[in-house]
């Protein structure tokens, strides 16, 4: 018996170590080369579900500069030219980092504003009232937690 743990424990490591070499392989051989200049990446007007927008008229723009090779994170800008207020529907995780303007957020019960300077966490499958009084830019970061993560969610909500 005891015999028969020990052969499954060093299966199961064996096994767990060749995947974790594998994904890294694939994860190396496809990730982009390091840059040897500054490369141009302006922002592109984007179209936003006009059912989310709730007063103004508000032009977005967007870009990404990363993604990571399994496709699963990816970080870019985006800026909204307001007066507006627009729900946001979170696909994915999102992280924010706001580089210049403000927003009245108010996400989960909770009503809160960001400045040039601050960041805040979004869940993927929530969403949120957005007050841009005049102009925002940030940063993103998407996380897609996948299905295991999504299940841990909804099966454990914070």
């Amino acid at each position: 018996m005891k015999r028969a743990l020990i052969v499954a424990a060093v299966a199961v490591a064996v096994t767990a170590s060749a995947t974790l070499a594998i994904e890294t392989g694939q994860f190396v051989a496809s990730s982009p080369p390091p840059s040897e200049t500054a490369l141009e990446a302006p922002l592109s007007p984007v179209t936003v579900n006009p059912e989310w927008i709730l007063s103004g008229e508000p032009t977005f723009a967007s870009v990404e500069i990363s993604r990571s090779p399994d496709g699963r994170i990816s970080h870019g800008l985006w800026s909204c030219t307001g007066p507006t207020t627009f729900e946001w529907h979170f696909d994915v995780d999102e992280t924010v980092y706001v580089l210049d303007g403000e927003v009245h957020i108010d996400y989960r019960g909770n009503q809160f504003t960001l400045h040039a300077g601050d960041s805040a966490t979004f869940h993927g499958g929530t969403q949120a009232l957005w007050t841009v009084p005049d102009y925002l830019k940030k940063s993103y970061t998407l996380h897609n937690p996948g299905p295991m993560g999504r299940w841990w969610r909804s099966t454990f909500p914070s």
